[in-house]
């Protein structure tokens, strides 16, 4: 069988392209993890949140889309302990959208765990592509 460097470079081409998809859906999808992780002393049942090299743009929201919102600087960590709400308000969704513009468009979104529960979510990527992924995490 023959191949030419053509051939190759267009095959090296689609199967790098698939890879980044499959990786990119599994990234965007982001889970609740059964056997959550360990949370930072200090920070139970609170939201962290990690930028990437891009500004990052958290809400937690309620299911009529009222709530706050923060500006996580570029490559540092943020802690909400407003993640489950008070008595008069309580957020069901995490969504995320890069850039320093507040309303930008959500690139990824993640359910507010069970009271007690955390979120740890960190971003990645670029502020072309990002990626964000978050798991549950747990003080026991």
């Amino acid at each position: 069988m023959r191949f030419s460097t053509r051939k190759i470079l267009f095959s090296g081409i689609a199967a790098g392209a698939a890879v980044v998809a499959l990786g990119g859906a599994a990234a965007a999808s982001g889970h609740q993890a059964a056997d959550a992780l360990p949370v930072a002393p200090g920070h139970e049942g609170e939201g962290e949140y990690t930028a990437g090299n891009y500004w990052l743009q958290v809400r937690e929201l309620t299911a009529d889309g009222e709530g706050f919102g923060t500006a996580v600087a570029p490559g540092t960590t943020y802690y909400s302990k407003t993640l489950h709400g008070s008595d008069s308000w309580k957020p069901t969704v995490l969504k995320f959208s890069v850039g320093e513009a507040p309303e930008a468009p959500t690139v990824f979104s993640y359910p507010i765990p069970a009271e007690g529960l955390g979120v740890s979510c960190v971003a990645s990527g670029t502020e072309a592509a990002p990626q964000v992924r978050c798991e549950t995490t747990d003080a026991r």
